[in-house]
């Protein structure tokens, strides 16, 4: 029987679902200090973002076919190794959409009417009231990538009364036929927007995207939210536009380096909201993760 190695713990419902095709499957996501040697004789391997997925981890594992990710990045997967040694790797991209354009959209709001401000105040007896912010009816959101979770977004926001400008090198036909969406150029979009929102990859051409030159280029208090990748951002030039008023408010859930600490200036200011990278941590993300890249491996082995 064929086998295959859980490495992170995965939803429930992966073991039923390779063991129901034919498949011995291996959990070690609790025992990762055997995971090298269970890969020597595994067909395939199933990973969430914790491990990593290198040369050291995979050159016993000869036998090895398939890298599924559940999930979207491939940050932790050396992919040129992979494709030397001819396996195919695949993940879940259509998995967490929902989830994390409804973070995006809840962080959007949060901005806009200072949540973070005003749930600390709150807290602390402050009764920050007077502390006004601003609807997004009639707003013009900025998208800088218009993929499923960028698209998605744009359906909502649009819905809410706003007006979505986008950039992104592929056009999707669908949004173009949408009211009150349009394809612009990447300095249309980040100088016309009152909020900003990213949704790409995190390569080598879109390190850094938003910098101090692009700030520049921004309306005065606009509001930027990054449920992306973090090194999209230069985080000191946003630092410094966040201090200077050209951004008036931030939304992260995500961060050049992570785990954050929590003592960077701009972690602390009060007008950036911090979220620990859950963009994909609701059930139904999970499952969905799981459920498509399990029966993509399905498809690939049988």
């Amino acid at each position: 029987m064929k086998k295959i190695i859980l490495a992170d713990t995965l939803h429930q419902s992966a073991s039923q679902i390779l063991a129901n095709a034919g498949f011995s499957v291996v959990d070690m996501s609790k025992d990762k200090d055997k995971l090298r040697s269970e890969l020597t004789d595994a067909v395939a391997l199933i990973v969430r973002s914790a491990t990593k997925v290198n040369s050291d981890l995979l050159d016993n594992s000869t036998n090895l076919k398939i890298i599924g990710r559940a999930g979207v990045g491939l940050d932790n997967i050396d992919l040129k190794y992979c494709e030397s040694r001819g396996i195919k790797v695949v993940n879940s991209p259509e998995g967490p959409t929902r989830s994390v354009a409804e973070l995006t959209l809840a962080l959007l709001i949060s901005a806009a009417r200072k949540l973070g401000s005003a749930n600390i105040g709150t807290k602390k007896g402050n009764w920050p009231k007077k502390n006004k912010g601003i609807e997004l009816y009639g707003k013009t959101l900025g998208i800088i990538g218009s993929g499923a979770i960028g698209g998605m977004l744009a359906k909502y926001c649009i819905a809410m009364g706003m007006k979505v400008i986008a950039y992104d090198i592929i056009k999707i036909p669908e949004l173009e036929k949408l009211d009150n969406f349009e394809y612009l150029d990447f300095e249309a979009v980040i100088s016309g927007s009152e909020f900003i929102s990213l949704h790409v990859p995190f390569l080598p051409a879109t390190k850094h995207m938003l910098n101090a030159e692009a700030f520049s280029k921004m309306k005065d208090g606009v509001i930027i939210v990054n449920c992306a990748r973090g090194g999209v951002i230069d985080e000191d030039a946003l630092l410094d536009a966040v201090k200077s008023g050209k951004v008036s408010g931030v939304a992260l859930d995500v961060y050049e380096n992570e785990p954050v600490d929590s003592d960077r200036e701009l972690i602390k200011h009060p007008n950036v909201i911090t979220t620990p990278h859950i963009g994909a941590q609701t059930h139904d993300a999970s499952k969905n993760n799981t459920v498509i890249v399990c029966e993509k491996i399905i498809d690939y082995l049988l």
